[in-house]
């Protein structure tokens, strides 16, 4: 910004002395070391695997995995040397929704728990748009808060009660259950989860409604965040897929974050390799 500005006030913005900026910018640039150079074929490996959806530290941890230790710090210095960007997420704000009193409203029991000891406790489910040309997509899906999987999810031309239907007894029937008696499903206030249909469904299924408050997205944050990455991360693995593959393309991007994503919340493995441990532990 100094073509616009006195590097002095700049530097007194930024804290620093102007001196220290000179002798910055007379520094001879670093020369990459034939490690370096190494290391970096193995970040670069790893970027392009996952479609630049890796930062530094989930790389890190991919590599260390692997038995590749590099530390996190080393490889942002060698990710920003190299222009390798992350695609990053915005962060999702609050916003008002329309009155939604009719229908049914269940207390909030969730109440922003989102960790669970077992799988098949806590279940969050909701539904999103997704814009394809001219057309509109709703995806509906159901999320294990146990290891973040997507257990189910279904797709249709528009939101209605039938595709919350389908997607919950998808998840019952991936997870091999009779019911889901004891299960807690949090979702949204929209009109569908307030419906007759999911009421009667609830009792059939005996499963355990549980809402967020009104106008309040961060009582359902898990789920929105995956819908977010789903919609930031997707189009790097399928660049303008068109509408009549969405639908595959989708299954393959959903099982790649089940099996092959690895997530910090759960020691860096994937949500699949999360529930196997557990597995093999009990």
């Amino acid at each position: 910004m100094r073509k616009d500005y006195p590097v002095n006030l700049l530097c007194q913005v930024l804290g620093v002395s102007a001196s220290g900026y000179y002798a910055f910018i007379k520094r001879p640039k670093r020369q990459a070391s034939g490690e370096d150079r190494q290391d970096l074929k193995q970040i670069k490996r790893i970027y392009f695997l996952h479609k630049g959806t890796y930062g530094a530290k989930r790389i890190a941890q991919f590599l260390k995995a692997e038995g590749i230790i590099i530390n996190h710090k080393k490889v942002a210095r060698l990710m920003n040397e190299s222009n390798l960007r992350a695609m990053v997420r915005h962060p999702k704000t609050t916003h008002e929704t329309k009155d939604q009193a009719a229908g049914f409203v269940y207390d909030n029991l969730l109440n922003r728990n989102f960790d669970a000891v077992h799988p098949n406790q806590k279940w969050v489910t909701d539904m999103t748009e997704v814009l394809m040309g001219q057309e509109k997509l709703y995806i509906s899906a159901v999320m294990d808060l146990f290891n973040r999987e997507v257990i189910a999810f279904e797709m249709s031309s528009s939101p209605n009660k039938d595709l919350i239907k389908a997607t919950i007894q998808a998840a019952q029937k991936k997870r091999k259950l009779d019911t889901l008696d004891g299960v807690l499903i949090h979702s949204d206030q929209g009109s569908v989860y307030r419906s007759n249909m999911y009421r009667n469904l609830s009792k059939e299924l005996h499963f355990i409604p549980s809402m967020s408050r009104k106008t309040n997205c961060w009582d359902n944050a898990v789920i929105e965040s995956f819908f977010s990455q789903l919609k930031t991360e997707f189009p790097c693995f399928y660049p303008n897929s068109p509408i009549d593959s969405f639908q595959q393309n989708l299954k393959k991007y959903i099982r790649y974050y089940n099996e092959k994503r690895i997530q910090k919340r759960m020691g860096f493995v994937s949500p699949k390799m999360y529930y196997f441990n557990y597995q093999n532990a009990s």
